[in-house]
């Protein structure tokens, strides 16, 4: 965001220097209705590349803003059953050490399927909102 801060500064710089050209010119001489032409052209194109670059971040940042309350809440599901998966697989291992039972393996292999899925399920979220998601993580984590 930074990067695109320096390209509008210079963007705004290239249309003053460009608007003050042309009132400097004017007031040696007359111009051609062809200088007007390209000094018009000049500001118009970096404006429009200006509103380009900006309403493209914009855009991102207001997507962002409406994607974030739903993925925080989304992720806080995924986090209460992974965290749910967890505590029954911890179960499952207390009860194996008890008596050797074949069907708690293969439930223990489900259960371990289901916390690979949520766990999938948090890396994606973190591609959308990666602060909100370990801020969570951490705090569900410590309960």
């Amino acid at each position: 965001m930074k990067d695109w801060l320096h390209i509008h500064v210079i963007l705004l710089v290239v249309c003053v220097l460009a608007s003050c050209a042309v009132v400097a010119l004017t007031l040696f001489r007359d111009l051609t209705t062809l200088e007007l032409g390209l000094f018009q052209l000049l500001v118009l194109a970096t404006g429009l590349l200006g509103s380009y670059i900006f309403g493209k971040s914009s855009a991102r940042a207001g997507a962002m803003d409406v994607i974030k309350p739903h993925a925080r809440a989304a992720f806080r599901r995924v986090m209460a059953l992974y965290n749910s998966l967890y505590r029954l697989s911890d179960r499952i291992e207390e009860l194996k050490r008890e008596d050797a039972d074949t069907r708690l393996d293969l439930i223990q292999a489900l259960v371990n399927e289901q916390i690979e899925t949520g766990q999938d399920a948090m890396e994606d979220w973190r591609d959308i909102v990666p602060e909100d998601v370990e801020e969570i993580r951490n705090r569900s984590l410590r309960a």
